[in-house]
């Protein structure tokens, strides 16, 4: 069985990265590929709750560290339910999002240490980088 691929879309708000992934998704499946598209936070059941509670209009803004740890705990769940299933069956994951916008919004932009985010995603995540990441 050949190995699945794991691809992630990266980018600010408005930059496509939805229907690149969509255009993505269709031109790997018209080459014969099993295609998981995903996205974060979410794409597993309890992963899609925590994106619930992250996207929820608040008078109390979450505290930064909070935040990070609340996407984290939603990758985590989206790690395990759904990328590493679909890359052990041999096939393709397409994630709008992944890690990568945790470090620019939660560090960069919001203040938490990088060697937090670097170590949460050890933690959480392992060894598993992208094999592709798209910046757009």
């Amino acid at each position: 069985m050949a190995a699945g691929k794991f691809i992630t879309l990266e980018g600010g708000e408005g930059t496509g990265k939805s229907t690149h992934a969509k255009l993505l998704t269709e031109a790997l499946r018209d080459d014969g590929h099993v295609v998981v598209t995903t996205r974060e936070p979410g794409g597993a059941p309890n992963a899609e709750a925590v994106r619930e509670l992250l996207l929820a209009r608040r008078d109390d803004p979450w505290d930064p560290m909070t935040e990070a740890l609340l996407h984290f705990g939603a990758r985590r769940e989206h790690l395990t339910r759904t990328i590493l299933p679909a890359i052990n069956r041999g096939d393709w994951v397409i994630s709008d999002r992944f890690a990568d916008s945790t470090m620019a919004y939660q560090s960069y932009g919001l203040g938490v240490a990088r060697q937090t985010i670097e170590t949460l995603y050890r933690e959480t995540i392992g060894d598993l980088p992208p094999d592709l990441t798209i910046i757009l």
